[in-house]
């Protein structure tokens, strides 16, 4: 069956430093506990290794198909043993501070009903998107998202 997840969270730096943070999608293992690697292929093209059931990874290519600082990231799956798309919106609630809005969809998992009933036991969607954006607040309130806005950590 397929799925649908959509989390929110606000932070308090500007939209611009938090869209170049997310436009970036090689800082994604940085917050999302169940992505391994990023890596751009091309100019809107990237390939992505997730963790997958039972510790096997799965790996796709994706295509963005939106980045646009005042609107968001979107993209799509092209090619893999995973099917998703999804988009990121981006809004400034008020000088200084973002409401991040992050919308997946996933095709239905490989293996049918018994595919469907293994992803469900071991993992959560819903939870795991809520901590990745718990995680990326982290950052933003550490002060490592490195823009102009917002404080920095000097290393």
């Amino acid at each position: 069956m397929a799925q649908r997840v959509h989390e929110s969270v606000e932070v308090q730096a500007p939209l611009q430093d938090v869209f170049t943070y997310w436009s970036n999608f090689e800082n994604f293992p940085n917050f999302m506990s169940n992505i391994e690697e990023v890596r751009m292929t091309g100019q809107d093209t990237s390939h992505w290794r997730v963790k997958g059931p039972l510790g096997k990874s799965v790996e796709f290519d994706a295509k963005t198909t939106e980045m646009d600082p005042s609107r968001g990231i979107g993209w799509n799956t092209v090619d893999g043993e995973i099917m998703t798309s999804g988009e990121v919106r981006l809004n400034e609630v008020s000088p200084g501070r973002t409401r991040v809005e992050v919308t997946m969809n996933y095709a239905d998992p490989p293996g049918g009903k018994v595919g469907e009933a293994v992803a469900k036991v071991l993992s959560d969607p819903e939870k795991s998107m809520k901590e990745d954006l718990q995680n990326f607040a982290g950052i933003v309130e550490r002060g490592e998202l490195g823009g102009s806005g917002s404080q920095t950590t000097s290393r």
